[in-house]
């Protein structure tokens, strides 16, 4: 699942600065009460734009915390009103999501167990904009800040990121807060980030409709650092104006200008910095700002180029009577720097090494990130040596490291490593009480041919031996740890959930200082062999009866349920599959299978989503399998997403 993230959506279309307030309309709603993954900031965003569109003259209906049948009814209400109307303006801001190709905004209480349950329980945006193309002459106004995440998307198989493009009606200006199937913040303060910019600069007098979007645009790419990158439509030529100045030629068509037939398109290309090269479909055409009229209908790829920053390549469709506006974020370019490698170089020479807090092997002079590595060596008749260090970008570092003789009986670990034919060994961890258990390394055949793409090919690959915890990380241990609990179903033995992939990074920071171990996530290969009893061929993780070894929607009572309360699986380990699911070290790539190494791979590439296994008390069975991948943004919280630690030494 993905990330999906969360995303902010905008449909937006012409204001006039001489229409009479009689002749002005606007719908605003804000929703973020929801009962799974509440918005702080919908509200807010609807009751500001509300009263800035008073200010500009507009009869405003505000809706807040909306239910389905009052948004409809709402909708329907404000169609009657469009016929009448010179300016008709919808804004919505709250949760949204696109499903096979149309865009839903989500009622405070929709009830969504699957992605198909989402048409039935949400509104189509569709409906609006059929009524303004219904309405007859005049500028309308969509403004939709949607889906700022998805709060079902541990009931989905797949997440798509974003919203996707719809057709609207002549006269229309479309305005995205971000790109196409990308994701938007909700913003620190009391704004969404994109709306704090547009109500910055939606009333000021004497800047046309598109001067305002390009400077909101502008603020979002700044406050983003270029994370966020607007995305504008136009399908009108004259020029508006929100405030303080006329309209020019109010009342024509609003299609194609004269000189441009309505089979033809433009384009308005922008960049932030202005001055960048621009290359459509590898031809130099000038630079940004720059418009290109009498283009053919159709794919084209844009380039922009511009000294000391990366050139960016996007791909737009040219639309038939329209001005699509393409804006370029440009980043600096990074001086080039060497890899950084690391160099353990041990005495003796044959000493095992060891990186205790990464999940790929260590070869010596291997390529790692910037940062610190907890370095260990160890031989048979020696002790052991464990050490921190830290490696600087574009450095190669030489770690020596020098063996003494044992001499004396080493003083047992706090977790000393079984034979790695012994499965089922237990470790408590002394400052938390989480308890681990003793997972033989091996290998085994990962992935499925009956389940999803991403879930292929199925291939070997082997996992040296490891502790897992034995059961979810459960509210209490959290506590004690961070000292406080952002779980939605509340219990001392039920599973922590409501935490973040970047939130049990923090928890694993602390748990490492403590200096009982060096503990993370498991990568997903380890997961999965762990979850399949050690790479067996089991559906479920403990066997082929999921109710036996599962909490999931089919016997949850849509609630978690304190760990260990269902079979294990033949490791003694519980709650792999269901309660509550799981985070993995790994990124998710739909392709990761096909690059995987045999022995300890990781998918480490970088993207927007992590991945998290094993699903959770509101999935069907066919998510709480053992091969099931899914992914989700790392900043997502849902009351079903937890974790489970694993420890490495």
């Amino acid at each position: 699942m993905k990330r999906i993230g969360l995303l902010v959506f905008f449909l937006v279309l012409a204001i006039s600065g001489s229409a009479l307030a009689a002749g002005r309309v606007a719908l605003v709603i804000g929703n973020g009460r929801y009962a799974d993954s509440p918005l702080r900031n919908p509200v807010n965003d609807a009751s500001d734009m509300a009263a800035k569109l008073r200010g500009l003259g507009f009869d405003v209906t505000l809706l807040t915390d909306a239910g389905q049948k009052k948004m409809e009814r709402s909708i329907r209400d404000f169609g009657s009103k469009l016929a009448r109307a010179d300016i008709r303006l919808f804004y919505y801001a709250g949760h949204g999501m696109q499903v096979q190709g149309a865009n839903y905004l989500i009622p405070v209480d929709a009830d969504v167990a699957t992605e198909y349950d989402v048409k039935y329980e949400a509104v189509n945006a569709n409906r609006v904009l059929d009524g303004m193309s219904a309405a007859g002459k005049g500028v309308n106004i969509l403004i939709l800040d949607a889906c700022r995440n998805n709060p079902f998307a541990r009931s989905f198989r797949s997440a798509s990121r974003g919203l996707t493009r719809m057709d609207a009606p002549r006269g229309t200006v479309v305005v995205y807060a971000t790109a196409l199937g990308d994701v938007a913040a909700d913003g620190s303060g009391r704004n969404g980030v994109f709306t704090k910019n547009l109500l910055a600069n939606i009333d000021k007098k004497g800047l046309t409709l598109e001067q305002v979007f390009k400077r909101a645009g502008k603020g979002v790419v700044r406050e983003t650092n270029g994370s966020q990158e607007p995305w504008i439509s136009l399908s009108l030529y004259d020029d508006i104006f929100l405030a303080g100045q006329t309209m020019v030629a109010y009342g024509s068509t609003y299609g194609a200008p004269a000189s441009q037939p309505a089979t033809m398109g433009s384009l308005r290309i922008e960049s932030q910095p202005d001055g960048a090269q621009i290359f459509l479909n590898g031809n130099r055409v000038g630079r940004t700002p720059k418009s290109l009229n009498g283009l053919p209908v159709g794919r084209v790829t844009l380039e922009a180029r511009l000294d000391g920053y990366e050139p960016q390549e996007k791909i737009t469709t040219v639309l038939g009577g329209q001005s699509v506006h393409v804006g370029f974020a440009l980043t600096q370019a990074r001086a080039e720097v060497k890899p950084e490698r690391l160099y353990v170089l041990p005495n003796p020479t044959d000493a095992t090494i060891k990186i205790l807090n990464i999940g790929p092997k260590y070869t010596r002079g291997m390529s790692l990130a910037p940062g610190k590595y907890h370095v260990e060596a160890s031989k048979s008749g020696y002790g052991k040596v464990r050490q921190w260090v830290g490696l600087r970008a574009g450095q190669d570092l030489d770690v020596p490291v020098t063996l003494e003789k044992a001499t004396v009986a080493e003083a047992a670990a706090p977790a000393p490593r079984p034979s790695s034919s012994t499965p089922g060994k237990t470790w408590r961890d002394p400052t938390t009480g989480i308890e681990f258990v003793w997972v033989p390394g091996g290998c085994f055949q990962m992935g499925s041919n009956s389940g999803g793409k991403d879930e292929k090919p199925v291939h070997e690959v082997c996992v040296d031996g490891f502790w897992l915890g034995k059961y979810e990380v459960t509210q209490a241990e959290w506590q004690r740890v961070m000292g406080n609990n952002p779980s939605h179903f509340k219990g001392d033995r039920n599973p922590v959930e409501t935490v973040s992939w970047n939130d049990a990074q923090e928890f694993i920071k602390r748990m490492n200082a403590k200096g009982n171990g060096t503990f993370r996530l498991p990568t997903e290969a380890e997961w999965e062999y762990a979850a399949r009893s050690g790479g067996r061929d089991e559906t479920y993780a403990g066997g082929n009866d999921v109710d036996r070894v599962a909490w999931y929607n089919g016997n949850s009572g849509k609630k978690t349920h304190p760990v260990g309360t269902k079979a294990p699986n033949g490791l003694g380990l519980y709650d792999m599959s269901g309660n509550v699911c799981e985070w993995c070290q790994d990124w998710y790539n739909k392709n990761a299978y096909s690059q995987h190494s045999r022995q300890n791979p990781i998918y480490s590439g970088g993207g927007f989503d992590r991945v998290y296994r094993g699903g959770g008390w509101s999935s069907y069975a066919w998510g709480v399998r053992a091969a099931n991948r899914c992914w989700i943004d790392p900043d997502c919280r849902n009351d079903d997403l937890g974790f489970r630690l694993l420890r490495t030494n």
